[in-house]
């Protein structure tokens, strides 16, 4: 009998207040991140959590250690009562209403004022009513400055507040409650910084910064995840902890029926690809010193997850609103420092020949390295530097751990370069409708391609060239790869490679000619 007394107390017990603590966080590249928290359970009964996670769709779970169990977890509103204190005289009148008082009125200039006691009747906008023992008053509510009482004035108000709360219980015996969730307000922007200085080996450093709007995190370990995360529904809140009616629940998901949901996004930067501008402007910047890494290093190698890396950083503090620096790693590698020039496809569409641009094609002085790190380089800013100067920057795009890295420093002021193509023939009507009506013209293209070496010593120079259609002829024997025709394509794409040297002074020509199908016109 006793221990059924016992449980009944238990099971009507008032839920207690626990505030979960994040004790580890995967954050993505495009602001969310994968949230555990903990609270600790020592006994069973029934845990209220009030600071919900703003969970995306189905990320919200709950574990609970061995030996215990969850019973249930619920979401649900509790209302309370609260005492406030009224805030001016007016409202403590209305408060007050049939309660014998004294007001203080003003009477003119006069320091002293007059004095009206009685029955506190009504309380209007303009005017208060008082009942006296000569009769009834109207006082203007703007001339009263006091209010006293024999009694107590009630001066404070009755209000409801409702708090939205999670209620889990638990049974067995103690241990920790966990709880996972894909929340928007934790990420990572990753950089690098390579230094040059020494003219055979170059050092390369990864960074970490970390942003923090969701809650103050205290010695936990950070993962830092590249690559393509799969969740459709991250814009979208929790059911259990959204709040929204069933009708509004609906609503939501007949328009993820209506429209496709927005994605995670992919591998890069927010914003796509592409360098980040220009040459930068000689001497334009302040001296850098001093090794990157040496200051701050983690000992915590990545780890590979399916199709997804994910960088470790161990002990980890940071305050809501709060930007780290953290350093993941550092390597060296022999580079090379090679003259790029990358040469864009005349043909869009595969069959919309538009030809070169006019302008004169940038060669880029670059490096190219063996990823030495032991781990992948994920898409980020990179900055070079020599001799504690800043020479350029770029987007090093992902590069896997033992294959070759290339990134650009700046434009190459003694290198110049020229490319065009001309039209050597054309067969009109190559391809015909049954009716005899001229589909395709069948083109035939001679590319020219000529780099001029006006810098002090020889340069190693690589040629890119992206084209359209079927190679004929090439000069310089540039390594020829052909990528995968599409099933509707009428062209297929070739890619050429030119590596060479090109002494002090010295010019160069490449020729290569290709046939295209285009739309005959």
């Amino acid at each position: 009998m006793l221990t059924a007394i016992v449980l009944s107390l238990w099971a009507v017990a008032a839920p207690r207040g626990v505030v979960p603590k994040i004790v580890s966080a995967s954050m993505f590249k495009n602001g969310y991140a994968v949230v555990l928290r903990q609270f600790d359970a020592p006994t069973p009964g029934t845990y209220e959590i009030e600071r919900l996670p703003q969970s995306a769709m189905g990320t919200l779970w709950f574990t609970a250690a061995d030996g215990m169990k969850l019973d249930e977890v619920t979401s649900t509103r509790v209302f309370e009562k609260h005492k406030g204190d009224i805030g001016n005289i007016r409202g403590i009148l209305t408060a007050n209403v049939g309660h014998q008082v004294r007001l203080g009125i003003k009477n003119g200039d006069k320091v002293e004022g007059e004095v009206q006691e009685g029955d506190l009747v009504s309380v209007g906008e303009d005017f208060v009513l008082v009942k006296s023992k000569h009769g009834t008053v109207l006082v203007p509510t703007t001339s009263i400055t006091s209010a006293e009482s024999d009694g107590v004035l009630t001066h404070q108000f009755d209000s409801m507040t409702m708090r939205h709360v999670i209620h889990i219980r638990v049974s067995g015996r103690g241990g920790k409650v966990g709880m996972v969730s894909l929340e928007r307000g934790m990420t990572w922007s990753p950089a690098y910084a390579i230094d040059i200085s020494d003219p055979k080996k170059l050092t390369i450093v990864a960074k970490a910064t970390v942003l923090n709007d969701i809650e103050d995190v205290s010695n936990i370990e950070a993962r830092f995840v590249t690559g393509f995360p799969n969740v459709p529904f991250a814009a979208y809140l929790e059911p259990l902890i959204a709040g929204s009616s069933v009708n509004e629940f609906g609503a939501m998901l007949n328009s993820l029926g209506a429209q496709a949901p927005p994605g995670m996004g992919g591998r890069g930067m927010p914003g796509g690809g592409g360098g980040f501008g220009g040459q930068m402007a000689q001497n334009s910047v302040a001296p850098v010193a001093g090794d990157f890494a040496d200051a701050m290093s983690s000992s915590l190698m990545g780890s590979q997850q399916e199709d997804l890396f994910i960088y470790k950083q161990p002990n980890v503090t940071s305050k809501a609103g709060d930007r780290s620096y953290l350093i993941l790693f550092k390597a060296e590698a022999a580079y090379t420092e090679v003259y790029a020039l990358d040469l864009s496809d005349g043909t869009y569409n595969n069959i919309e020949y538009h030809g070169v641009p006019d302008t004169p094609p940038d060669v880029w002085h670059s490096l190219q390295f063996k990823n030495t790190s032991g781990q992948p380089f994920t898409t980020a800013v990179t900055t070079t530097f020599k001799n504690g100067e800043i020479l350029g920057q770029d987007t090093m795009h992902y590069v896997s751990s033992g294959t070759t890295a290339e990134v650009k420093i700046t434009k190459a002021l003694d290198a110049h370069a020229e490319a065009d193509e001309a039209e050597v023939s054309r067969e009109r009507g190559a391809i015909k409708q049954p009716n005899n009506y001229p589909l395709y013209d069948l083109v035939t293209l001679k590319g020219t391609i000529r780099v001029v070496n006006n810098k002090s010593r020889t340069i190693k120079l690589r040629i890119k060239k992206e084209l359209t259609g079927e190679i004929i002829a090439t000069e310089g024997s540039p390594a020829v790869t052909k990528t995968a025709k599409g099933l509707r394509s009428m062209n297929p794409g070739q890619k050429l490679q030119w590596d060479t040297d090109l002494e002090s002074g010295k010019s160069l020509t490449y020729t290569y000619t290709y046939k295209l199908y285009v739309r005959s016109g």
